[in-house]
């Protein structure tokens, strides 16, 4: 456990013996702000670096007005400087298992950070280039990983923001081809909960069990993959394109449910074998 964990494990254990009383929110909250302008000053160039990106991309989202696109480039604008503050408010997190600072954002990083940024965009595209898209954000999905771990840029931040990116943007697109048609209601809603069950589960489990989650999940590859497929070809209106994209939100949500049941066993220990009668 890094020193920035057990920092969480303990403001979370005070939190949870002030039986979660709004009080003890707002000193969690004001915790949480402290820590992290210690952080900004002690990684004073991974903060400058937030700060260029915040301003490249609010440059980027303006000039999306200039082509008339006004609303898109405002939404576009504020959904990035949310991701800017959250980025520098867990500067904490730029760092290694061992808990060793990266020493910078990476290029790993950047390429979950492009995904999240992206999320805007999405929204205003067409069936052909939401699939360009799709297959962009796949390919990045993967390069980031191998940069991270090529490059030792693997980190608790890393991990997060990969997982915060594929769950934007496949719910995002889920939901886009269930407003055009091309994916049931319900099959679009089993693609959100396989995101957004796991997501609250381990929330609920870490400030009340003070555990935090492993840093990396087993991937559940296959399913992973029959999910991108699938949206993909519900986007085109292809074949088989809802009965993948089920396949493989049923088959992520089901490797969750196995490992949340393998990781519980391991905390419990095993069972003390019943007395013979």
């Amino acid at each position: 456990m890094t020193e920035g964990e057990r920092w969480a494990r303990d403001v979370l254990a005070a939190l949870r013996a002030a039986g979660f009383a709004p009080r003890a929110w707002l000193r969690f909250l004001a915790q949480s702000l402290e820590r992290a302008a210690e952080r900004r000053l002690e990684r004073a160039r991974e903060h400058r670096q937030v700060l260029a990106l915040g301003g490249l991309g609010l440059g980027a989202w303006s000039s999306v007005a200039l082509v008339g696109e006004t609303w898109l480039a405002a939404a576009g604008a504020a959904w990035w400087a949310l991701t800017i503050l959250m980025l520098d408010w867990h500067l904490g997190m730029l760092e290694r298992r061992d808990g060793t600072p990266l020493g910078t954002i990476g290029s790993a990083n950047l390429l979950s950070l492009a995904r999240i940024g992206a999320v805007p965009v999405v929204l205003a595209l067409s069936p052909r280039l939401l699939a360009a898209a799709l297959v962009a954000a796949a390919g990045a999905d993967v390069l980031d990983g191998l940069l991270a771990r090529r490059r030792d840029q693997v980190s608790r931040l890393g991990f997060w923001l990969d997982g915060v990116a594929d769950t934007l943007v496949l719910s995002t697109v889920a939901v886009l081809a269930a407003a055009n048609g091309d994916l049931p209601a319900w099959a679009a809603s089993l693609v959100v909960a396989r995101f957004a069950l796991p997501a609250t589960a381990m929330t609920v489990s870490y400030f009340l069990a003070l555990e935090p989650p492993p840093a990396s999940l087993p991937r559940a590859r296959i399913a992973g993959l029959a999910l991108w497929i699938g949206l993909l070809a519900a986007v085109l209106d292809g074949p088989l394109g809802a009965e993948l994209t089920v396949l493989g939100a049923a088959g992520g949500l089901g490797a969750f449910v196995a490992t949340a049941n393998a990781r519980h066993a391991e905390i419990r220990g095993p069972r003390a074998p019943r007395p013979s009668s």
